[in-house]
């Protein structure tokens, strides 16, 4: 990084600066016919007087009839110090450049234009600073590590390999190929990456930000071991923080080894925010046993905060499946506390999944109460309605919300959804033309048009482009895999339809329609045994539409017999 020769004097005096006066005419002393030297001591002089009173463009002022008298670098410098502390920044970065021009070889004013330029936010202008200077002095390594740390920070990974591969490789410190090979491993390209940072830790074996670099490419390669041998080396130097601990256990996680896992627990700090992070991390891996034993642990020793209950409501629903523990638990989780909306809202899931409608209505109306700046409420409360067949109802909530927040993506699709439920297919995506018109992102719209749109067999080209980009932002969604194709089947185009919804019942395997579609794409291929497949496991899947499922077996099996006597003839 730069190195900030005045960052602190800046800092300082720029907080007392407060709004300077604005300053005097300033006096010469030339009635007293003073030598140049003492004309320029007098100016310095009265420069320091004028900032030590806080009047700095009063300084500026007096500094910029010493540079006019004796130019020099030093006085440039004091002179845009002042206009900086007395707020006019145009001007202190005026001096700045105008110093650089008449002494193009002055180190030390690219550097405090640099400076000058971090401390106004302007970092592309600070880069462009650096980038004339190592024009000028390309021998001044320093410099090339100061500009890959900005490349490095505005992404612009292939510039920093290009600057730093100037360097003769016998001159690279470990900085420059800490760079290098964090540039290479943003880039993908692994193996020049470990290159570089191996030779970076044999130059420093001390360099800790190589050696996490190290690790975290490992980690990305899924070289698991690797990985956690680098980490638990960081450790052996002496590297102790929970962050680093935290790494280890998520390693042992990945590789299925909880027991070790929970012994580098053991090493961390006794503080419970560590305590809880790595309780969640075993939570997430389905390791619950673990989880309750570090959540004990915390219990064991008093003062614990209610997260503990939000977490052991979680091992009690998702790994033990006790629902009744789980409310338990979420009841004891306070109004005032961080985790109460979330408890609040997975207590309301736990009654929906258990289908106890009349609770999970009746803590959605609390919700509203306790939370009334939370729109989540209005939109469980409604698609609890929608599951009770009140589409009325729950469109009269929709519309409640929206009267609070009208733009509110997730309140617009629910009352699109419920829209289609009415049976108003129009009005439905008019909203969510409506969606996606406050957010291009937002793909459950995307594929809701789309998927509409190849259903109603119209504008399938633009149904394409839709479901494309929802797939864009959410790529292993297996129901948008599955419009994408449906789009396909509608425009004939069953070879691409067939390889799609092959890929759709890889993520969705228990969804009738999309059973039902794989059903009609293999009949469409003329691969029947695949075709019978598909519409046995959409019954299976207990299709809203059964009916239509046996029906279309029927006329399979009709056409497979006429068929067989058509070639026993």
């Amino acid at each position: 990084m730069i190195k900030i020769f005045f960052a602190f004097w800046l800092s300082a005096l720029f907080l007392t600066a407060g709004c300077a006066a604005m300053p005097e005419p300033v006096t010469t002393p030339q009635e007293w016919k003073l030598s140049s030297e003492a004309t320029l001591t007098y100016y310095y002089l009265r420069a320091q007087d004028e900032s030590a009173r806080g009047r700095f463009l009063e300084s500026a002022e007096v500094l910029k009839k010493a540079v006019e008298a004796s130019p020099g670098p030093a006085l440039y410098i004091e002179m845009a110090r002042s206009y900086w502390l007395g707020q006019d920044k145009n001007m202190a970065l005026e001096s700045m450049q105008e110093a650089v021009q008449k002494f193009p070889e002055a180190r030390e004013l690219y550097f405090f234009l640099t400076e000058l330029f971090l401390a106004d936010n302007k970092k592309s202008e600070a880069v462009d600073v650096l980038e004339k200077y190592i024009e000028i002095a390309p021998y001044d390594l320093e410099v090339y590590q100061d500009l890959a740390s900005f490349y490095v920070e505005m992404r612009n990974y292939p510039k920093v390999l290009d600057l730093l591969g100037q360097i003769p490789d016998d001159k690279k410190a470990p900085e420059i190929l800490y760079y290098m090979g964090r540039a290479s491993s943003e880039l993908g390209n692994y193996k020049k990456a470990l290159s570089f940072l191996e030779r970076a830790v044999n130059k420093d074996p001390a360099f800790l930000q190589a050696w996490a670099e190290l690790a975290f490419i490992y980690e990305r390669k899924k070289d698991y071991l690797q990985a956690e041998e680098i980490y638990e080396k960081l450790l052996s130097i002496g590297e102790r923080n929970p962050e680093l601990i935290q790494r280890i256990i998520e390693l042992n996680l990945k590789l299925n080894d909880p027991d070790k896992a929970l012994m580098f627990f053991d090493k961390g700090p006794e503080d419970y925010q560590f305590r809880l992070d790595v309780a969640y991390q075993f939570i997430i891996n389905s390791f619950y046993d673990h989880a309750y034993e570090v959540l004990q642990g915390i219990m064991q020793k008093g003062a614990y905060p209610p997260t503990v209950y939000f977490y052991l409501a979680l091992i009690a629903y998702e790994g033990w499946s006790d629902p009744d523990d789980a409310l338990n638990y979420l009841i004891n989780v306070p109004e005032g506390d961080y985790y109460h909306l979330q408890a609040l809202s997975f207590s309301v899931q736990i009654y929906f999944d258990q289908q106890q409608y009349v609770q999970a209505l009746e803590l959605v109306r609390k919700g509203r109460e306790i939370h009334p700046s939370e729109s989540r409420f209005f939109i469980f409360e409604s698609i609890i309605l929608e599951v009770l067949d009140e589409y009325s109802k729950a469109l009269y909530i929709i519309h409640s919300g929206l009267e609070t927040w009208p733009t509110d993506t997730d309140l617009l699709f629910r009352k699109g959804v419920i829209k289609d439920k009415l049976g108003d297919k129009d009005k439905s995506i008019e909203v969510m033309e409506e969606i996606i018109a406050i957010d291009q992102d937002h793909h459950e719209a995307l594929n809701y048009i789309g998927y509409t749109l190849a259903e109603q067999n119209r504008d399938t080209d633009r149904a394409l482009v839709l479901i494309n980009r929802a797939l864009s932002i959410d790529p292993a969604n297996g129901y948008y895999i599955d419009s994408l194709a449906w789009v396909y089947y509608m425009q004939g185009k069953y070879d691409n339809a067939w390889k799609e919804i092959q890929r759709a019942v890889e993520f969705v395997d228990d969804d009738p329609i999309i059973w039902e579609h794989y059903g009609d794409i293999a009949q469409a291929m003329g691969i029947q045994d695949q075709a019978f497949y598909g519409y046995q496991m959409a019954l299976e899947n207990e299709p809203e539409d059964h009916d239509k499922i046996l029906s279309k077996i029927e006329v399979l099996r009709d056409t497979l017999q006429k068929e067989e006597k058509g070639s026993n003839l």
